[in-house]
């Protein structure tokens, strides 16, 4: 498996070294100024029950505010086209189920949560990796990570962006509790998951660099 020695440092530096008053004061801007804030909220969030096996306008809607404008086909796709095949497989992820404590057999190849990610690369055109990641970010915010190119700068463009965080977690997991404390020191963020607020880190650190 890859070694990951070089993100997990820069992980543990964000959320509990030297950078943590960094990472302090990026969650509390982020989430009282920048329009990405509303991403996780708008309409009361992707995985509220009443909409958790279904992507929803209000879902498509959700990615303008993370920078994707070309919403049209997406729209008809995700919520038209592939609606069905796409709550089949919603209905095999838990809503619930953050990354530190899943199996790593939730994120591997022809797993529904692996074979949703590739469905939503095919939404709005052939392989869209970033629309993909953010709107299964929005429909599983615990489980799967926001990454777009700033993330993936910052991280070093990681072999597998998913197994490098899953890494980091269950190689130690002292470090979940250090970004629920992160996160409840930010303040008002707590309906947020913790693979947001490390999103949110490592997008605001890449803005810094």
């Amino acid at each position: 498996m890859p070694d990951y020695a070089e993100q997990h440092e820069l992980l543990d530096e964000c959320v509990r070294g030297t950078h943590r008053d960094e990472s302090l004061a990026s969650l509390r801007h982020y989430f009282d100024d920048c329009t990405g804030r509303w991403f996780d909220r708008y309409a009361g969030g992707g995985d509220e029950p009443s909409v958790a096996h279904t992507v929803t306008e209000a879902d498509v809607l959700a990615l303008n505010f993370l920078s994707i404008t070309s919403l049209a086909t997406v729209a008809i796709d995700a919520t038209m086209t592939h609606a069905l095949r796409i709550r089949e497989l919603l209905e095999q992820i838990p809503p619930d189920l953050p990354m530190h404590e899943a199996p790593w057999s939730t994120y591997e190849p022809g797993a529904p949560a692996f074979r949703l990610w590739e469905l939503f690369r095919q939404c709005g055109g052939n392989h869209r990796p970033v629309t993909a990641s953010k709107l299964l970010a929005r429909k599983r915010p615990h489980l799967t990570p926001v990454y777009d190119s700033q993330v993936r700068a910052v991280l070093k463009a990681p072999a597998s962006p998913w197994h490098c965080l899953w890494t980091w977690f269950h190689t130690d997991p002292t470090r979940a509790r250090a970004v629920e404390e992160l996160r409840k020191e930010a303040g008002g963020i707590d309906d947020i998951s913790l693979l947001r607020c490390l999103d949110v880190v490592l997008w605001m650190r890449a803005r810094r660099t």
